[in-house]
């Protein structure tokens, strides 16, 4: 009787038990697997999401930057020669956007903006301001007395396909300055540039003020090299979210003083994750601009379609601090 107990005991599992432990095994690991894979694609996941966030901020940062020390600030009625960039007998003349560097309809003028500069330009040493200078030379004296120069700044949306950049549409600053050599008494001014305050102003500009003529000897460079890339994953889509291209709160059919602007202008056919609402107030006054921009996460690690719903969004509205022939008491 025992040894029969004994030998019924050491005869081990059979294979049923073996298959039944192996799936059960089988089992769990795969779970555990699932729930570790799910975790890691979530913390991938968010990870992406608020790189994002913060690229996001970083370009708003840039834009902030710029107006808060604008001279004067385009709506998108100038872009295209209307209002307060119209004829003088209120007559709509070629688009502004005509004399802008053109990288291809793709890469589109969202902003833009005359800005006032420090030379030499960023403290770079290979910009050296004149010690002395010729009586005759009129540039170099320019240089030595005012020590600062206007530069137009554009943002442009590039919506692209880039083996280069992952994302659907990305934010682009070019910057128009006013010269591209400055070594004591070599001054070179750069192609395309025309000073906003030398027969023309920034309504007209490059409009000679008296004839109409166009001051640029030559078009600015369309070298992408020059359209630096402020950020990366800028949603790309016109109407994706909407089906009407979003107007600015505030704005009126015929735009007066007081009146939002949208840039660039509804009758565009503009986009909705890049905009701006310039308050128009004379160039008496300083203009507040409202800047709304809106990220797309397509192309991140970990990013699926279902979360492309989820994009950021960034509003601000900044007064420019910079003014140009003032009425004092404004």
């Amino acid at each position: 009787m025992r040894w029969r107990l004994w030998r019924r005991v050491s005869r081990g599992f059979t294979l049923i038990e073996i298959l039944v432990s192996l799936l059960i095994g089988s089992v769990i690991t795969v779970t555990l697997g699932a729930i570790l894979i799910d975790m890691i694609e979530t913390e991938s996941r968010e990870a992406s999401l608020n790189e994002v966030r913060q690229e996001l901020q970083s370009a708003m940062n840039f834009i902030m930057a710029d107006l808060s020390q604008a001279t004067f600030v385009y709506d998108g009625d100038c872009l295209r020669g209307a209002g307060l960039c119209a004829n003088a007998d209120g007559s709509t003349r070629t688009p502004l956007t005509t004399y802008f560097p053109n990288f291809g309809a793709n890469i589109r003028p969202i902003l833009a903006m005359w800005i006032l500069e420090q030379l030499p330009y960023d403290n770079n040493p290979a910009f050296v301001l004149p010690t002395s200078c010729p009586s005759d030379n009129a540039q170099c004296l320019r240089v030595q007395n005012a020590r600062r120069a206007y530069t137009l700044v554009i943002y442009y949306l590039d919506t692209t396909t880039s083996s280069e950049w992952q994302g659907v549409g990305r934010l682009r600053r070019y910057q128009l300055r006013q010269y591209a050599t400055l070594n004591g008494t070599t001054i070179t001014q750069t192609p395309g540039y025309v000073d906003p305050t030398n027969n023309t102003n920034f309504a007209a500009w490059p409009l000679n003020l008296t004839t109409g003529a166009n001051l640029q000897t030559s078009s600015p460079s369309n070298d992408l090299a020059n359209l630096a890339v402020v950020a990366d994953f800028i949603d790309a889509n016109w109407t994706d979210l909407s089906n009407t291209p979003i107007a600015c709160q505030g704005a009126v059919a015929t735009p007066t003083i007081n009146a939002y602007v949208r840039t660039p202008a509804l009758s565009t056919s503009p986009p909705n994750s890049f905009y701006a609402c310039v308050l128009s107030r004379g160039s008496n006054f300083n203009t507040a601009t409202f800047v709304y921009l809106r990220a797309n996460p397509r192309g991140k690690p970990a990013i699926r379609p279902q979360d492309e719903a989820v994009r950021p969004v960034l509003t601000t509205t900044v007064l420019s601090r910079g003014v140009y022939q003032k009425v004092p008491g404004n």
